[in-house]
């Protein structure tokens, strides 16, 4: 703990490198929505986690400058609005070329259990690493219209792990919030249950995958969340403390 405190009070605000704003433009469709202030914010978030984090390849990936600023931006992007400026207890960022492979047992939809090799985009472990692939950070980046996103999806779930439960509720603030969040939120995960939701049906798996898809339709596809979800999404839009349908789009792109 006193290494840790005194790694915080020793620490500068990094420095966010010029050159990295020409990959963004290109490489991170939801950069050209933002405002100055937004930015200004931006811009000190991405330097931080790239600063902060510890990243490690896999599957022969080379961790280049590109790949660390494009899932940096995305990570930060759910930071945005919060009065967080980090992931805590992240370990490690682990960049697969492709498709992430894990073996071990893990639980599916309807309480159900499977063993064997997963195939996965990303996969996030309470006080352990991020896994991602490269492959699905790139489509995620630069095509939102598709409403997916590996690296919102698997941050989303270490802001549901703040609290030390994995639930699909992240840290509210109060026992009003968490009550209205469960007012909300428990019909919706019910509708994708049901095959009656805009939200993709992996969200039906559990609750902490229905707040995860969530959060990926809330950034890429506010507006069709918002005529078709409006609670949850004004739920998504108190807790994140953005309103992404307000935005000038880019997800036609």
């Amino acid at each position: 703990m006193l290494a840790t405190l005194r790694r915080w009070f020793a620490r500068t605000t990094p420095e966010f490198d010029p050159a990295w704003e020409s990959i963004l433009r290109q490489k991170y469709a939801h950069w050209s929505e933002f405002d100055d202030t937004e930015l200004d914010r931006m811009r000190m978030l991405v330097a931080r986690f790239i600063r902060d984090n510890d990243w490690e390849a896999a599957q022969g990936m080379d961790v280049t400058t590109e790949v660390q600023v494009v899932i940096a931006a995305q990570a930060a992007m759910l930071l945005l609005g919060l009065e967080i400026d980090e992931y805590f207890d992240v370990t490690s960022i682990i960049v697969h070329k492709s498709t992430v492979r894990l073996r071990g047992v893990r639980r599916g939809a309807a309480g159900t259990m499977s063993d064997g090799v997963q195939h996965l985009a990303g996969q996030a472990t309470p006080k352990g690493p991020v896994v991602l692939s490269w492959a699905a950070v790139k489509r995620g980046a630069s095509s939102p219209v598709r409403g997916e996103n590996v690296v919102y999806h698997e941050f989303a779930h270490r802001l549901d792990m703040l609290d030390g439960i994995t639930d699909g509720t992240p840290p509210l603030g109060s026992r009003e919030a968490s009550a209205r969040w469960a007012e909300v939120c428990t019909p919706a995960f019910e509708r994708v249950q049901a095959g009656d939701s805009v939200l993709r049906n992996y969200a039906a798996t559990n609750i902490a995958e229905f707040f995860a898809v969530a959060t990926e339709a809330f950034f890429n596809r506010p507006d069709v969340l918002a005529e078709h979800e409006s609670d949850l999404y004004d739920e998504l839009r108190r807790f994140y403390g953005q309103d992404p349908a307000r935005r000038p789009t880019s997800r036609t792109v």
